[in-house]
């Protein structure tokens, strides 16, 4: 059985669905429509902060088309 992290924010469970680099793409355990997307703080990774404008959550979107592209050709 794979273990599964999970982050608490405002009241919320949010279980981590893939990390790229410092990216945590995180969603809702209640609701898979709510998703989230955070960064490791570079000095404390325990710590997670949200992302710091839309240029900055259009690289973490891209990482992630990038890998899942990857991944369809590999399967």
């Amino acid at each position: 059985m794979k273990e599964v992290l999970a982050y608490s924010f405002n009241g919320k469970n949010y279980l981590l669905v893939t990390k790229i680099n410092q990216y945590l793409f995180l969603v809702n355990e209640a609701n898979s429509k709510d998703m989230m997307i955070r960064k490791e703080d570079e000095n404390d990774k325990g710590l997670l902060l949200p992302l710091e404008d839309d240029e900055e959550f259009e690289q973490a979107l891209l990482l992630l088309v990038n890998q899942t592209l990857e991944q369809e050709e590999v399967d």
